[in-house]
């Protein structure tokens, strides 16, 4: 039937084209009268142009003169006013044959008329596919958990899937996933990821549940990262002694290339600096980087009311808010420091990837080893419940909030198709339209090499 849609559409085709050489004899003009009316528009041109005051008459004389010259030239020249076709049939067959010929040859070699039309849902997934091989760790994470519906009893879709999360900061699902993972392989090692992924999701503090994992992981086997945990644990019990006690053990009997040393050798510095002792003590081999760090020397002078008055013209500057904390703390003041913290996340409890960079900070700090627990990592069913209780400032301070820590996370993770239209979007929703035009422009930098893509973006602005 197709074959048949095409033929039709084919022979016409060829027809429409053999036509001139079918028609029987006709006379026709040359033309000439055409262009000859095209000098007198040019001369009404010119006197509308006087009349308006564009020309002086002096200037519409010389160019009508010039017109004029230009057209008597063209009639003396000017050939036979008519011209006469002939039909010429054999050049008619000839190109419908070769039209048709080719239109049907061409769909038989490259065309594919036996393939039924991709629906909607085939189309979305072949596009989810091209943006993961493009890096789109978003896709490549919707890719995974099509691969856990799938598959739920396959360990390694869980496990991808959790370091997957893990890796954009989404500490939460990165937990379940490693729950998920563990119910189908519950050796020592990924208990422990697990444990660390509900240990992160908690803002780095250790909860009970994730204690005991560590707890039996570490009586099963020498696990660096379960030794890590419980040593933090004693810390945010305050057993400060016990704590840098413990991380020193760990960090003699680890070769000093491992992975988990920088972070061992930070919290024994932080640590040594809370007590007021000497960090060599704890770590022989400790860096003048080190030293200086454990006597709160490690950060330049920092202009802390200036960053106060930055935060108070806008306080949705997450990277100002961390700058305040470290300048807090390099003036001896860790408690001010964790105050900030609070403060900044209230701006940015609905930004998930701000208080992760908040929570890295605290680590960076050793804030996370003596200051009270944080708040909670984003929105909870009460707050969401609360929102609508919310005065429009507030509930504006909420969603400048959400589209700032948005835009964090895309300066990060700049590889999100669907981060920078929700991005701009909000831009022009708040009304921000120079934000929004860099947004795009940073957008059309991204994927210059993606044509594709970057109109798929701007179709969906």
């Amino acid at each position: 039937m197709i074959w048949l849609v095409f033929a039709t559409i084919a022979f016409v085709a060829a027809g429409w084209i053999a036509l001139p050489f079918l028609r029987g004899r006709v006379m026709e003009d040359s033309g000439g009268d055409a262009t000859i009316s095209i000098y007198a528009d040019q001369i009404d041109e010119v006197d509308r142009d006087l009349r308006d005051g564009l020309i002086s008459e002096e200037e519409a004389r010389a160019a009508v003169t010039e017109i004029e010259k230009r057209r008597t030239t063209f009639a003396r020249n000017l050939p036979s006013g008519f011209s006469v076709s002939h039909r010429a049939v054999g050049a008619g067959a000839i190109s419908i044959i070769v039209v048709v010929a080719a239109a049907l040859g061409g769909y038989a070699k490259f065309g594919a008329p036996d393939v039924a039309d991709l629906p909607l849902e085939a189309r979305n997934q072949e596009l989810l596919e091209r943006r993961a091989e493009a890096g789109d760790m978003t896709s490549k994470i919707k890719l995974l958990i099509q691969k856990t519906e799938a598959e739920p009893e396959d360990f390694e879709n869980w496990w991808t899937l959790a370091r997957s999360y893990a890796a954009i900061g989404d500490n939460a699902n990165s937990a379940e996933a490693y729950r998920r993972a563990v119910l189908l392989d519950d050796s020592p090692g990924v208990q422990s990821a697990y444990a660390e992924a509900m240990t992160l999701a908690n803002g780095n503090k250790v909860p009970d549940g994730a204690e005991l994992i560590f707890s039996q992981v570490a009586r099963e086997v020498n696990d660096p990262r379960a030794l890590y945990y419980l040593a933090l644990a004693r810390a945010q019990r305050q057993d400060f002694e016990g704590a840098i006690a413990d991380w020193s053990a760990l960090a003699q009997a680890s070769d000093p290339n491992a992975p988990w040393m920088a972070l061992v050798r930070r919290d024994i510095t932080n640590m040594a600096r809370f007590l007021k002792v000497e960090v060599a003590d704890y770590l022989p081999d400790a860096s003048p980087a080190e030293i200086a760090a454990a006597e709160g020397t490690q950060h330049g002078p920092q202009d802390l009311d200036a960053i106060r008055a930055k935060l108070t013209a806008d306080p949705m500057d997450h990277a100002a808010w961390i700058a305040l904390a470290r300048g807090e703390v390099a003036a001896g003041n860790p408690d001010a420091a964790a105050a900030a913290m609070a403060e900044a996340r209230v701006h940015f409890r609905a930004a998930p990837f701000v208080l992760n960079k908040f929570d890295e900070t605290e680590r960076a700090l050793g804030l996370d080893l003596v200051a009270a627990p944080p708040a909670p990592r984003g929105p909870t069913k009460d707050d969401v419940a609360a929102a609508s209780q919310l005065s429009e400032a507030e509930r504006a301070d909420m969603i400048e909030g959400m589209v700032a820590g948005l835009a964090a996370r895309l300066e990060e993770h700049p590889n999100d198709p669907d981060g920078w239209v929700m991005l701009i979007r909000s831009y022009r929703t708040l009304g921000k339209e120079e934000k929004a035009a860099e947004a795009l422009k940073r957008v059309n930098e991204l994927y210059a090499d993606q044509s594709d893509l970057r109109a798929e973006i701007m179709s969906s602005l």
